[in-house]
């Protein structure tokens, strides 16, 4: 295991030691040639990230407001369509495997890809979505999705089209673990097909459904590419993630003592729901045994 060993330490724990020990300097363009002896600031960055943040973005606690936001929106509108896409196709008929196939297509798209056919789409008047829901006379032809409130919606409505796939192949896989035997039993016992779902079904994938929630939450929380490709930079306020703020702090304002902030904060949020659902699961085991 060494050489893996060596690896990890090599990409992941030193640099993840050179950001904590940034996060506590006072680091710019000016002093980054010799940045181990930059001023030494102490917390003044975590102060300043979660108050002001860099001159051209939100502070940090604006930016977890929309991540957090984000992620959890996004989820628990992914989710029921994930289990009922996998539902549609658990069982044999004509046509299966092309559905499946289909299924996947903007699970398989690179996200830079999906974020650029989407920021055409929602262009200002000749955009499809505008185009779209002007001729429903659902809202007006010059609806500003890029820019403003609308631009968390854009976000959103992205990141939903894109990523409610993983939830699928997750469930999907989770129905295929079921015994046939199982269903044969309820319908002996006159269960309809709600009753399946809501008593065989769900629970037995309880575990593997917390576990692609707690994934996909984290996945939409450190998503990049998706707002840094459908708005630029500097976005709208109203999509200015905590990704992307920390790249704007550190390779716009050139402020990297913030952005190692920002990035040890972000890395500490991320590491509370993993750590509650590890202890939830092995507090489940424990009650079964």
């Amino acid at each position: 295991m060494w050489p893996s060993i060596v690896l990890v330490v090599t990409i992941i724990g030193i640099p993840f030691l050179i950001a904590v020990y940034i996060s506590f300097l006072n680091l710019d363009q000016y002093t980054l040639r010799s940045w181990l002896h930059a001023p030494w600031v102490g917390l003044s960055n975590y102060i300043s990230a979660l108050t002001s943040g860099n001159v051209i973005g939100a502070s940090a606690l604006t930016s977890l407001g929309v991540s957090l936001a984000f992620s959890l929106l996004t989820t628990l509108l992914i989710t029921p369509i994930g289990i009922l896409a996998a539902l549609t196709v658990n069982t044999q008929y004509r046509g299966r495997t092309l559905i499946r196939a289909l299924y996947l297509i903007p699970y398989v798209m690179p996200g830079f890809v999906t974020a650029l056919v989407w920021r055409m789409m929602f262009l200002n008047r000749t955009g499809l979505v505008d185009r779209f829901l002007a001729a429903i006379h659902v809202a007006d032809i010059n609806t500003y999705w890029l820019l403003g409130p609308n631009s968390f919606w854009a976000m959103v409505i992205t990141d939903v089209w894109a990523s409610w796939a993983f939830i699928y192949i997750m469930v999907l896989a989770g129905l295929q673990s079921i015994p046939q035997e199982v269903y044969e039993a309820a319908e002996v016992d006159g269960a309809n097909s709600w009753q399946k779902l809501t008593r065989i079904v769900l629970p037995q994938l309880r575990p593997l459904l917390g576990l692609a929630l707690l994934l996909s939450t984290l996945h939409h929380f450190n998503n990049f590419t998706l707002p840094f490709v459908l708005f630029g930079t500097p976005p709208p306020v109203q999509a200015d993630v905590l990704p992307l703020n920390i790249y704007v702090s550190s390779f716009q304002s050139f402020d990297f003592g913030i952005g190692g902030a920002m990035s040890v904060i972000t890395l500490i949020l991320m590491l509370i729901p993993g750590f509650m659902y590890i202890r939830a699961l092995r507090l489940g085991e424990a009650t079964a045994s």
